[in-house]
């Protein structure tokens, strides 16, 4: 290694400490490492301290860091000749670059470089061992950085399959727990509005208009509501200083899972532990886990959202709020969305629904234009026809109390449980009369051995069985509430008069229209509906049975 000449030497004292790294907070803080330096420089008059640079918080695997990029401008400006660190590991972590700079890039620009701890100073003469001591500590500095990122990397994943956060803020609408910081809590001043954005959105307002809305009222957007809480949160999203809600921002939150209680983790990843740069990872991959934290919307409303989305619901330029059947209201003939058209006639407009593969050419045969007004009638007399059948039909279930079609199930499940136990009992019984048959010499012990063992397996298979099928009963159990729920979201709709976007969306999956005169209405939970006027009819054929025999007696 060249030694550099130089009688009084300028210096930036570099100072560097990351948690990523591993770094002890107690022997490697900033204050020791300074202090460490002042005491240096008291013994070493030749050397003028110029400035202190600190990068706190950043890993030693790269050198892309602000205080350092800081340093190497001081030295191309000529304003610094000399760097001072506590030891190889607050230089950096990354061997080749690391070396890179002390062996090639400090030496071509006459910069003399000096690891306290390591007893390397490049301005004083060193023997060929102490030279090749250098690489083997870069080395040694970057093996422990990979093991510690390797260690943070595997202990990440098992909190991420545990279903604990782990990213440093709380979605909008949540805050971390003050007893477990993996834990999310309700923050009920966000929650509000984000419960508030979803029943705008079921309501048919665009995402814009909602925007508007928010920005109207003086809601802070989710960046500004938490640095307003003190946090210091800084988003690849912000554009300008002035930050306002938009469409964008609307959006993430109505397609963010978390409000639903699922936690979708692990989306982006880096190659490598000394690149810095994250990948977006397939979807497939990522780590989802279920009721890891309270709900802050039902799962049918974000349901309901999703499937605006997947609709096509485009807003007309003048318009603040969806069309009543945009998305809903489909061809009978094509499949394709029906669009409005306004036709003007006598000082008048009249709307009309067409096919909008008809509008657009000649792909549909379906040419005829419905009466948007008379449709609108037609269809809001349907609902209220279903929904009071579901009245009638959730009255001769009892449907607040009994379930039948789960109980049914749960009824089957049982009995078969109750047969694998007796068979179980049976083949342990047998197990024990081949042990009499073996003291007795009617078998060997090698012929005992292997009963023995296929008993044990036939038992350990059918109590594989009754677990699973234990699993099914309660599985069974947790969705009874889910098999009434449908029922109560038409009836609370009982008797409406005027049809609304969001009754639309909670009841109607979409509305075929092949002509003026046939129109076909497909209502949500609709195997729900027919299976539970099967089992009505089943009690019916029962009670009618009963009847019978009892005339006979």
């Amino acid at each position: 290694m060249n030694t550099i000449l130089n009688s009084v030497y300028t210096a930036d004292a570099y100072f560097r400490l990351s948690r990523e790294d591993g770094d002890k907070a107690e022997s490697d803080s900033i204050v020791n490492q300074r202090a460490l330096v002042k005491d240096f420089l008291k013994a070493h008059t030749d050397i003028q301290l110029f400035k202190e640079k600190v990068d706190d918080g950043f890993s030693g695997v790269n050198f892309e860091r602000p205080a350092f990029k800081e340093m190497l401008e001081d030295i191309k400006s000529g304003k610094v000749n000399c760097v001072i660190v506590k030891d190889l590991s607050r230089f950096g972590r990354n061997y080749i670059e690391a070396g890179r700079y002390i062996e090639k890039i400090f030496p071509y620009l006459g910069v003399r470089f000096i690891a306290i701890n390591d007893n390397i100073d490049t301005a004083s003469e060193m023997s060929a061992a102490e030279e090749m001591l250098i690489p083997f500590k870069n080395l040694i500095n970057d093996a422990y950085s990979r093991d510690i990122s390797m260690k943070v990397r595997s202990h990440l994943g098992v909190k991420r399959e545990s279903g604990q956060y782990i990213s440093p803020f709380a979605p909008y609408g949540y805050k971390k727990s003050p007893d477990n910081k993996n834990q999310l809590i309700v923050d009920e001043t966000a929650a509000s509005v984000v419960r508030q954005i979803f029943k705008w959105k079921i309501e048919g307002m665009s995402g814009i208009r909602i925007a508007g809305k928010l920005n109207e009222m003086g809601i802070p957007t989710p960046m500004e509501y938490k640095r307003m809480n003190g946090e210091r949160y800084e988003s690849g999203f912000r554009k300008k200083a002035d930050s306002q809600w938009n469409a964008n921002s609307v959006r993430r939150i109505l397609c963010n899972e978390v409000y639903t209680g699922v936690l979708q983790q692990g989306k982006t990843s880096s190659p490598s532990y000394k690149v810095r740069k994250r990948v977006q990872k397939e979807e497939k991959d990522w780590v989802r886990c279920e009721n890891c934290h309270e709900a802050i919307v039902t799962l049918e409303d974000f349901q309901l959202v999703k499937q605006s989305f997947e609709q096509d619901t485009r807003v007309a330029p003048d318009e603040q709020a969806l069309y009543l059947f945009s998305g809903i209201a489909k061809c009978g003939c094509c499949g394709g969305n029906m669009t409005r058209r306004t036709v003007p006639a006598k000082g008048k407009k009249y709307i009309y629904l067409v096919c909008v593969e008809n509008k657009n050419g000649d792909s549909c045969s379906f040419r005829k234009a419905v009466s948007l007004k008379k449709f609108e009638g037609t269809i809001l007399k349907v609902i209220n026809l279903h929904i009071e059948n579901v009245f009638e039909l959730s009255r001769m279930l009892e449907i607040a109390q009994r379930i039948p079609y789960s109980g049914y199930l749960s009824e089957k499940l049982q009995e078969g449980v109750t047969d694998k136990e007796m068979l179980i009992e049976k083949k342990r019984r047998y197990a024990a009369g081949i042990y009499e048959d073996l003291k007795e010499g009617i078998i060997t012990n090698t012929e005992y051995q292997e009963l023995k063992a296929a008993f044990r397996s036939q038992i350990e298979a059918l109590e594989e069985e009754i677990l699973a099928l234990r699993q099914e009963m309660e599985k069974t159990a947790r969705e009874r509430e889910d098999k009434v729920r449908w029922a109560a979201r038409f009836i609370e709709y009982r008797g409406f008069q005027q049809l609304t976007r969001e009754i639309l969306l909670n009841l109607v999956e979409e509305i075929r229209i092949f002509d003026s005169d046939r129109i076909e209405v497909v209502f949500k939970y609709q195997t729900e509906y027919e299976e539970a006027c099967r089992y009505v009819q089943k009690e019916r054929e029962k009670g009618i049975s009963a009847t019978g025999k009892g005339g006979r007696h």
